[in-house]
C-alpha cells in the first residue's frame, strides 16, 4: 500500500499502526530526510545534517514538504531514543511542532 498520498502526520501514523516496515523520504527544495518504520516502530531519522530525534523533528518544521513512502530495503541502524508512543501522541497535535518556512 502506498501511504503517501496522507499528509505527513497522517502517513506516519497510519504505516506505525499497520505495523509495516517502510522508508518515508521528505524533501522541501534541497533539503532530503528520511523517516524510518521497522515493523511499525519509528526507528530512524536522517536529514542532510541531523540524525535521530533531532533528524525527526528537523523533518516535521519544514513548511511545504513533499514525501513518498517505500518498502524498507536496508535496516539502518535504530537511532530514535523517543518511545513510538510518544512520538505518535506528539504527531496528533499539529501546533506541537508547527511547520515553518
Amino acid at each position: 500500500m502506498d501511504f503517501s498520498s496522507y499528509d505527513l502526520r497522517t502517513t506516519v501514523r497510519l504505516i506505525v499502526l499497520s505495523g509495516e516496515s517502510r522508508r518515508i523520504d521528505v524533501a522541501r527544495g534541497s533539503m532530503r530526510g528520511s523517516i524510518f518504520i521497522k515493523e511499525g516502530e519509528i526507528y530512524g531519522a536522517i536529514t542532510n545534517d541531523l540524525q535521530g530525534d533531532e533528524a525527526f523533528f528537523e523533518i516535521f518544521s519544514w513548511k511545504n514538504k513533499t514525501h513518498a513512502d517505500s518498502q524498507v530495503t536496508e535496516p539502518m541502524e535504530k537511532n530514535i531514543r523517543i518511545p513510538t508512543g510518544v512520538l505518535i501522541d506528539l504527531l496528533k497535535n499539529p501546533s506541537a511542532n508547527a511547520d515553518r518556512d
